[in-house]
């Protein structure tokens, strides 16, 4: 957890996973939200982590092939 105040990626995947629990917990305990939101917040999760992990392993590829390996 430590880990997820230095490095934004972390940050923001701890941050989303916590938003989509509130969401989730919030609609079960019987507050009045639009089905809308959930859909929203699932998309913007999936953009995020999409762009997130798959930029990732471009930047260890071109490491890689820089360096000869």
């Amino acid at each position: 957890m430590k880990q997820a105040w230095s490095d934004l990626k972390s940050f923001v995947t701890v941050a989303m996973v916590i938003l989509l629990f509130t969401i989730v917990i919030a609609n079960l305990l019987g507050a009045v939200l639009s089905e809308t939101i959930l859909v929203l917040v699932t998309n913007l999760m999936t953009a995020v982590f999409t762009y997130y992990f798959s930029k990732a392993k471009t930047e260890t590829t071109e490491y890689n092939e820089n360096k000869g390996e």
